[in-house]
């Protein structure tokens, strides 16, 4: 099968210095600190996933929620990368979350969406007012990544490892 355009890497200009808010940091961040620089739209893409050893898919997701759980104030236990067909993520009672491994081919930007959607829901359970608007302090262009992931979903599922 070939790759859908979308999943070509492009080439990307190289950056001087590297997102503030896509650095993974070496301490806890305090729970009241926000990021200067909220999860970006799609447009803006930075590799993320640069770096990491091929395979190693569990470190990139929970790098990432070990990086935004502490500007939710919320802790976390277990990250595991499954093979979901009809979930992007899920977060259990116990703080377990759980991932499609489909995720690591979306944008770096819908990743993190979806890192901060299942964290949101160690604050809220459910997906009320009050969920969305946990969401929408460090994501709040979240309707965007949500469009892109209905448009490109299908193509995502098909993607086999």
């Amino acid at each position: 099968m070939d790759w859908p355009e979308l999943f070509t890497p492009a080439k990307r200009p190289k950056a001087e210095a590297p997102s503030p808010s896509l650095a993974v940091p070496q301490t806890p961040v305090p729970h009241k600190a926000l990021p200067s620089i909220l999860i970006p739209s799609v447009a803006v893409d930075a590799p993320l996933k640069a770096g990491l050893p091929e395979g190693d898919l569990a470190a990139l997701f929970r790098s990432r929620a070990e990086y935004w759980a502490p500007y939710l104030g919320v802790t976390f236990n277990r990250v595991s990368v499954k093979d979901q067909r009809t979930l992007w993520g899920s977060c259990t009672r116990e703080g377990n979350l759980n991932f499609s491994w489909r995720l690591a081919l979306a944008p770096d930007a819908v990743l993190d969406y979806l890192i901060v959607h299942e964290l949101s829901h160690r604050a809220q359970m459910n997906h009320s007012r009050r969920f969305w608007e946990v969401v929408e302090t460090l994501c709040p262009g979240h309707r965007s990544h949500r469009r892109w992931l209905r448009k490109n979903g299908r193509a995502l599922h098909e993607a086999r490892r």
